[in-house]
């Protein structure tokens, strides 16, 4: 089907190849992301920008042996296809078939797992100083976007790396994009630096008039050559990694491979750490993905002619975000924090009608948070809007600067539970756990959109410290209206004699279903919706638990420190004499795979639930 991309097995293949070759490379790897993204959903515009930035980086490196850094991962498809991966390229995010992001058990060319960003420098830091330790020679490349540098970790990373001068190269690939447009003074310094050409022609017009002053004396000289210290500080914003100890290289044109690998081939040899400026278009070769490069960030399969169609259906993520709009209209105090977020996670909207209340700080959940902890203490209620696997990475400052100090802050946490296709890096089951293990932290988890807009009603407008609401990817499973929300006040959904089932969040309309399963059976299935994570109705569960004397509790988190481990402490420690078992997460980290299939890996489907139940019957 292929000329060239067919035939590679490994980056040696490509490295004999000439500069027409290479342009026709580069165009059947477009169209072979092109073809594979639109049938099995993925990431496209990040890939579709760094093909040949990819192509050079892998023909300047002697990868596996040196070390190549993919920060995030997402970016990872055109190098998964340059390191003998293409025949396997389709099954892309599926169960059993390759990552969307790099593995070390996938392929020895990926040096290490990755799916949150920032991280990529302070891990090839780390690898070159092992380097330097056991006496090797291989090279190490941190492969960095311009939205993944706002991460503080990436300035700690390169403060480390300047002071250190450990020989490695870093590439900040400037596509001017995270998944939403950049944001912040760091942004704005690197379009700064995108003009830093004109420092060249700047510099030629000083020299010549330090020739022309060269018999005024040295004060002349040192003041003309003042001016061109000026002229370069002013145009030439790569003093700032200079004065950091890191050599700069660029800007250089991200789609010029010979460009590239002149400037990759002086980084790599050069004794201490260098940054080469990169720069690249987002979405390449593909016009829908040029123009909206974040609707094709992570997007389903779409018909490649038409492109993707408008989404009409609702979400957990738009329902949170048109019920904060509703509450802000009335409540001015309120305001909204997301880390780089905006559109993901509901609140385009909520940045429109209220900008002056709407914060994007960039990929910097730490940072988010504690800002939302001095909001709070400036009497305003800030709504941190974050993916739970995002969240852990400001989990000291949740404990630290929100409720140690009680602040009234609320945690909209999307993602929650059992995440597909994305895998090990993404899944929002730990967050039940990890928050509550904090004191003053409330948790809530609703079952379908009318339960999250009534807890966040109560989370804005009647808490007066820290929450968390909870709640999954994609649509509700059930529609239920049990009336207005009451704090620790669960919710019967059915009601049973002959078994108690105590589902959490997503979980309810699992344990709903079972129940059908069960009354087909002429089993009667009590289910209650905790709705209240932290406290939870006990009274509620073990009024239940008393009368049919069996309780499965399923959830989308993990075991240790979940809602079903909760549950049979209290009632040993209260002598409730009833059967208990949990269905959880496992202690494992959970590989990407459909929502089907990762349920029914943990028996979360309503008729392993059913089995299981009946199963405890009969015992």
């Amino acid at each position: 089907m292929y000329e060239f991309i067919d035939k590679i097995e490994s980056p040696n293949d490509i490295k004999n190849l000439n500069e027409n070759q290479l342009e026709k490379l580069c165009r059947e790897i477009r169209e072979c992301l092109i073809n594979t993204v639109s049938d099995c959903g993925g990431h496209l515009a990040s890939n579709l920008g760094v093909v040949e930035l990819t192509v050079a980086l892998h023909r300047t490196l002697d990868a596996p042996n040196d070390k190549i850094v993919w920060d995030v991962g997402h970016q990872s498809y055109v190098h998964k296809i340059l390191t003998g991966r293409l025949n396997r390229l389709n099954t892309l995010r599926s169960d059993g078939g390759l990552s969307g992001f790099c593995s070390p058990e996938e392929s020895e060319y990926d040096v290490c797992q990755t799916g949150h960003s920032s991280t990529s420098v302070s891990m090839a830091l780390g690898l070159a100083q092992a380097r330097e330790i056991r006496g090797k020679d291989y090279k190490v490349c941190a492969v960095i976007g311009d939205g993944a540098f706002t991460g503080g970790l990436a300035f700690e990373a390169i403060n480390n790396a300047g002071a250190s001068k450990t020989k490695m190269m870093i590439i900040l690939n400037d596509n001017e994009m995270s998944i939403d447009e950049n944001v912040g003074s760091f942004s704005k310094f690197l379009a700064k630096a995108r003009t830093s050409q004109k420092y060249t022609a700047s510099k030629k017009k000083v020299s010549m008039a330090l020739l022309k002053y060269q018999h005024g004396g040295k004060t002349a000289v040192n003041f003309i050559h003042n001016i061109k210290n000026r002229i370069k500080n002013f145009v030439a914003p790569n003093l700032f990694f200079e004065e950091l100890g890191i050599t700069y290289l660029g800007p250089v044109d991200g789609h010029s491979i010979k460009d590239m690998e002149e400037l990759f081939e002086r980084a790599v040899n050069y004794d201490g750490p260098v940054m080469v400026h990169v720069l690249t278009k987002k979405g390449r070769g593909y016009l829908p993905a040029e123009e909206s490069p974040q609707k094709y960030h992570g997007v389903a399969p779409f018909e490649r002619e038409s492109g993707l169609k408008a989404e009409s259906s609702n979400s957990y993520s738009k329902v949170f975000g048109n019920a904060l709009c509703t509450i802000a209209e009335k409540n001015k105090r309120v305001a909204a924090i997301t880390p780089a977020m905006q559109s993901g996670s509901g609140l385009s909207t909520f940045a429109n009608k209220f900008p002056e209340r709407f914060y994007d700080v960039g990929i910097a959940e730490s940072h988010a948070v504690t800002f939302a902890a001095g909001l709070a203490r400036g009497k305003i209620i800030p709504v941190v809007s974050v993916y739970s696997s995002f969240l852990q990475r400001g989990y000291d400052n949740v404990i630290h600067d929100v409720c140690i100090d009680n602040n009234h802050v609320v945690f909209a946490i999307d993602r929650a539970g059992l995440v597909p296709h994305d895998g090990v890096t993404h899944q929002g089951v730990f967050d039940v756990s990890y928050l509550g293990a904090i004191p003053n932290m409330k948790i809530l988890a609703p079952s379908s959109y009318f339960e999250l807009e009534k807890m966040l009603e109560y989370a804005l407008n009647e808490q007066k410290g820290p929450i968390a609401i909870r709640y999954p990817r994609g649509k509700e499973e059930m529609s239920i209206s049990n009336g207005d929300f009451t704090l620790s006040k669960a919710s019967i959904v059915k009601k049973g004699k002959n078994i108690t089932l105590v589902g959490t969040g997503s979980a309810v309309a699992l344990c709903c279903d079972a129940a059908d399963i069960l009354a087909e059976n002429g089993i009667s299935a009590e289910v209650i919706d905790v709705r209240t994570i932290k406290p939870l109705d006990f009274d509620t569960i073990f009024g239940s638990a008393k009368k049919t004397g069996v309780v499965i509790s399923v959830e989308e988190n993990i075991r240790r420190g979940g809602v079903g481990e909760i549950i049979a402490c209290e009632a040993k420690l209260r002598n409730i004499d009833v059967k208990i078992e949990i269905k959880a997460v496992e202690d494992e980290f959970i590989q990407h795979a459909s929502l089907n299939s990762l349920r029914e890996k943990f028996g979360f489907l309503p008729e392993q639930i059913a089995s299981d139940a009946e199963r405890m019957l009969k015992e």
